[in-house]
């Protein structure tokens, strides 16, 4: 099979490997809590990379890192749905911190599905541990607005995560 490829698709795809398989990496880890899950998802998530490029359709991507991660995290929730695996949640993020069981971690993904895009991709990075000025460029936006979107993406998350649970109505 690697003789139908390329040298130009394979340089390509070796480039955003070593750009951004760390940070897909982190990313994973942060969401599964198991370096070992988040190894083979990492691979996982480059084999739809490959698959993209060589049908055509990942020609260039605006911003690879985000698409990455994107399907990274779609992987892990999938991840957790099939295999209904909970991992160590960072305790700074407190809904996935209070992830108890895979409804919760559903309702986390589901949450987060319908925010904007920008909200759920400023909050993805965030919590995975990038700095103001990597989410800033990797977004697009000024970095001295990555706090105040931060904080209203957050905002948005927590109302809609707490629309969503038994008794939300019956706040104090």
């Amino acid at each position: 099979m690697s003789d139908d490829i390329s040298p130009m698709l394979k340089t390509r795809f070796e480039q955003a490997y070593s750009a951004h398989a760390v940070a897909v990496r982190r990313h994973l880890t942060y969401l599964t809590g198991d370096s070992a899950i988040a190894e083979d998802l990492t691979q996982e998530t480059f084999g739809k990379l490959y698959e993209r490029q060589l049908t055509g359709e990942g020609e260039e991507l605006l911003n690879p890192q985000a698409w990455l991660l994107t399907v990274a995290s779609n992987l892990a929730y999938n991840h957790f749905r099939t295999e209904g695996r909970r991992g160590a949640r960072e305790a700074g993020t407190p809904v996935l911190a209070r992830a108890a069981d895979i409804d919760d971690v559903l309702d986390v993904r589901r949450v987060l599905t319908e925010l904007d895009q920008r909200d759920r991709m400023v909050l993805m990075l965030r919590h995975s541990g990038f700095s103001y000025a990597e989410v800033a460029e990797a977004v697009g936006i000024a970095p001295a607005s990555v706090g105040t979107i931060l904080a209203r993406a957050q905002r948005r998350f927590r109302e809609a995560y707490e629309g969503t649970r038994p008794g939300a109505d019956e706040k104090e």
